[in-house]
């Protein structure tokens, strides 16, 4: 059974649909990704990326600490059925920062035994012209 859902998403598209247990909005909290060649043609889910976001200061420690937030909620859940925690990770435009650090809370969450999804709904990069 899925016991947390992650979703990344890009403010400029508007705010997720479905309130979330957890809500993180790094726009303040971010570098651009213009030292990365060719970012704007790539995604958190490409390895460059996903390293240089990462890697940023403080994104560790974020992750972490979501981490542990969410294994606490679905700690205090008596009911087995109801063990749910939404979080949604929101940057500019959901590309890149809030992808990177959703995939790695995902990571983290299943090292600790936590069945996780992960859905990335601002995704679409355009391609250059």
């Amino acid at each position: 059974m899925v016991c947390a859902t992650i979703t990344s998403f890009g403010y400029v598209h508007g705010a997720p649909s479905e309130p979330s247990d957890i809500t993180l909005d790094v726009r303040r909290h971010v570098l651009g990704t213009h030292q990365i060649p060719d970012a704007e043609l790539r995604t958190g889910l490409d390895l460059d990326i996903a390293n240089a976001v990462l890697a940023a200061s403080g994104v560790a420690r974020l992750v972490d600490n979501t981490a542990l937030l969410a294994i606490g909620l679905l700690d205090d859940v008596a009911d087995a059925r109801g063990r749910l925690v939404k979080i949604a990770v929101g940057d500019a435009r959901g590309v890149h920062w809030s992808v990177g650090i959703a995939e790695e809370i995902a990571r983290v969450l299943r090292q600790n035994d936590v069945e996780t999804e992960v859905g990335h709904r601002d995704i679409q990069v355009p391609h250059a012209s």
